[in-house]
């Protein structure tokens, strides 16, 4: 699955509102440095890709999961929480 973390859309309204971050910097730094979840050298490696990308990013399928506990223990806003966790999580490679 590829995902653009420098462009990330999330809905921030019951109306449909939709808005764009930039979590590349967060989301690289909590898979490297602030999480309990420790993998391998491939998953370090996805998270230094993600911190320095500026376009779409391949995720594998067995980094999904990790990145979802990731991102349920970090401090991102609850829409960015449920839109990862919802692309995530429907990934069907």
């Amino acid at each position: 699955m590829r995902i653009n973390f420098k462009a990330f859309e999330a809905q921030t309204s019951f109306e449909g509102a939709k808005q764009t971050f930039n979590i590349t910097h967060d989301l690289g730094n909590m898979m490297m440095y602030n999480s309990s979840i420790l993998l391998d050298i491939g998953f370090e490696d996805l998270a230094k890709e993600i911190y320095y990308s500026e376009v779409e990013v391949e995720v594998p399928e067995q980094y999904c999961k990790a990145i979802i506990e990731v991102v349920k223990q970090s401090s991102f806003i609850a829409t960015i929480k449920r839109e990862i966790t919802n692309r995530l999580s429907n990934n069907k490679m």
